[in-house]
């Protein structure tokens, strides 16, 4: 188990490093144009690069681990346990236990509501996204969803009203979901914020692009978000001018203690979301209740940004992790069935990270060639002008590095997004993989009542895979 654990882990760590990369690039395109694109590129190179060394080292250790511990690792995997890495043994898991202690380390968001130090000066904002300036950090993201999804350019196609609202909304929710800027603003207005010192949250980027925030009860928080947003909070610590091997050890250290509780408290949370999703067919027994619940739900997520996508991968995933369980508990560890299925997991989960790497590899050449564009385009010492044309002879070079950089990034996006998508998939898989652990092997209940969850849990995948390829299928 420490093998693949390891293996999965080195993976995780490149997987990152490539969505880190492309992640501040499109981050940067989008708050500063070509030219912001350019300086996220450098910085999601130093940021993915430390990253993905951190992820590669620590995955060869426990590879090693892995490798020595593998007589104990039958025998765990026998009794239906689960290696714990901090502890260094193999452990039950108790979801009821679990859930407990996530509760009591608290949640990730922040609840405490805001309490300006003095009046507000003035309430544009607040107005904008439909709160009180007394309104918690998490109230404020609540708003801001649900006012961004309604206007969102790609639910408005050529609506230069729902355009600019949307933007006014990106404009308010960047100053209000940053304390520093959000006390300023409270004391100063607008005047007082510079757009400059604003940062988006990179959850919420992530959210918007692949509308991942209806799908959070079903697959939590992105990887992809929160490895950015700790380096982004690294790098504002520490500067641009820090270095890889600096950066390297600011996520090496309390970023990485912080990162794996938040994915701790991710799968527990979706997990317990899909034990009581399930109780109608569990305990109840009511199949046909859970049916058009599940359908019902798998609709309503096909309408999001990426849903359909996003139904099918989860879908999949939901059912390999259930059939792999069912020919273990039912068939026979070694059996024939249950060698089947892994395979096809293994294959697929496979076939998801050469798909990630084939598409960083060609990010990075993408980046080379807009590294190169710009590079180009950075005007160089004047020569003597002609004179009759001095100023048209100024500005056309200008005008036309401007539209290289335009050509270039337009060429360059689609691929990073395309990255950036194919590390959402393995970041589904391998939590998926991690919450079907803790749903399914939960010796809190009857082993039973597991095989119910199992059961449970590939119905679920079929409709969610049906829906979302219905959806893809309609163009939906």
């Amino acid at each position: 188990d420490g093998l693949w654990s390891g293996l999965s882990t080195a993976t995780k760590g490149v997987a990152a490093g490539l969505g880190t990369m492309v992640a501040s690039s499109v981050a940067g395109y989008q708050s500063e144009g070509g030219w912001g694109l350019v300086k996220g590129v450098g910085t999601g190179l130093v940021g993915g690069a430390a990253i993905a060394v951190t992820g590669t080292v620590c995955g060869a250790a426990q590879i090693g681990c892995g490798v020595y511990n593998t007589p104990q690792a039958f025998r765990g995997r026998r009794e239906q346990r689960v290696w714990d890495a901090d502890l260094g043994q193999w452990v039950d898991i108790d979801l009821v236990k679990l859930e407990s202690q996530v509760i009591a380390e608290g949640s990730d968001e922040e609840t405490e509501a805001h309490t300006p130090s003095e009046s507000v000066k003035e309430t544009e904002y607040y107005d904008l996204l439909r709160v009180k300036p007394s309104a918690s950090a998490a109230e404020v993201k609540k708003a801001y969803y649900k006012e961004a999804r309604a206007c969102h350019p790609d639910k408005n196609p050529g609506d230069a009203e729902a355009n600019a609202k949307f933007q006014r909304l990106a404009d308010a929710y960047q100053v209000l979901s940053d304390p520093e800027s959000r006390k300023k603003y409270d004391r100063e207005g607008k005047s007082g914020v510079s757009e400059g010192n604003v940062k988006m949250d990179p959850s919420v980027f992530f959210s918007l692009l692949f509308g991942s925030e209806r799908f959070e009860p079903w697959i939590g928080e992105l990887q992809l978000a929160m490895q950015t947003g700790q380096l982004a909070k690294a790098m504002e610590r520490g500067g641009l001018d820090q270095g890889a091997e600096s950066l390297e050890q600011e996520v090496m250290s309390d970023n990485s203690k912080v990162l794996k509780q938040r994915q701790l408290h991710r799968e527990v949370h979706c997990a317990v979301h899909l034990r009581e999703f399930m109780n109608d067919i569990v305990y109840r027994r009511d199949e046909s209740q859970f049916e058009q619940r599940a359908r019902l739900e798998a609709a309503d997520l096909a309408q999001c940004q990426f849903g359909p996508e996003l139904l099918a991968a989860l879908g999949e995933m939901y059912k390999l992790r259930a059939e792999i369980y069912l020919a273990d508990e039912l068939v026979g560890r070694f059996s024939l069935t249950k060698q089947m299925v892994s395979m096809k997991h293994s294959g697929k989960t496979m076939q998801h990270k050469l798909n990630l790497y084939s598409n960083g590899v060609n990010s990075l050449l993408q980046v080379k060639r807009v590294h190169d564009v710009s590079k180009a385009s950075t005007p160089s010492a004047p020569s003597a002008p002609s004179a009759p044309s001095a100023q048209e002879g100024a500005e056309t070079p200008d005008a036309s590095a401007e539209e290289k950089m335009e050509q270039a990034l337009e060429e360059a996006l689609p691929l990073f997004l395309q990255t950036a998508w194919a590390a959402v998939v393995t970041d589904i898989d391998s939590t998926m993989k991690e919450v079907g652990r803790k749903l399914l092997k939960d010796k809190s209940v009857p082993w039973q009542i597991r095989v119910r969850r199992s059961q449970a849990l590939q119905r679920l995948g079929e409709i969610f895979f049906e829906e979302g390829t219905k959806a893809l299928a309609s163009g939906e």
